[in-house]
């Protein structure tokens, strides 16, 4: 918690350092709306470079995606989303681990923010379950605040279908 403060803190000194200058904003995924912690297993979140960088995605095209110079992470996305996934619980299952692979967490030209990946449990590198997950949630309006709400939600219901599918796959193999 004090780490996260002290980020949180030097985040929006260096965002009111930047702001008036350079018209840079950053911005921080909005409040989860699920129940924390989500996971009970060991959990670690997984990028693709694309997406590894401090500008927030958006695919301009079918093909073209870009990462935005002025709308900005205001810490490194894999530990904002590390954060959504509060697996603090996973004391009972330390041989398991779960790797929620994001292939995409950006907007869209089609108006949407599009969330998709695999996850995949396992437990000493034994594969336990797989599956993909998507969402593509509609801003509410344009612009990058709004898609930042939209990612958010769309996160927290790819990470509620993981739940439900896990305490699936745990309940088939308890039995």
């Amino acid at each position: 918690m004090r780490k996260l403060f002290i980020s949180l803190v030097i985040s929006i000194g260096l965002f009111a350092c930047s702001s008036p200058i350079d018209g840079t904003h950053a911005y921080l995924l909005p409040e989860s709306t699920l129940d924390n912690p989500i996971f009970k297993v060991k959990t670690r979140v997984d990028l693709p470079d694309y997406l590894d960088t401090i500008g927030i995605a958006y695919r301009k095209s079918e093909n073209e995606l870009v990462s935005a110079r002025k709308h900005v992470w205001a810490e490194n996305l894999e530990g904002l989303l590390e954060e959504r996934i509060d697996s603090s619980d996973a004391l009972g299952e330390s041989d398991k681990e779960l790797i929620i692979t994001f292939e995409q967490f950006n907007g869209s030209y089609t108006g949407n923010a599009e969330v998709k990946g695999t996850w995949v449990l396992s437990e000493q590198d034994v594969e336990l379950a797989r599956a993909e997950f998507e969402s593509n949630t509609p801003l509410k309006e344009s612009g990058y605040e709004a898609l930042v709400e939209a990612l958010g939600e769309g996160l927290d219901e790819v990470l509620a279908d993981i739940q439900s599918q896990l305490n699936q796959s745990v309940h088939h193999q308890n039995h």
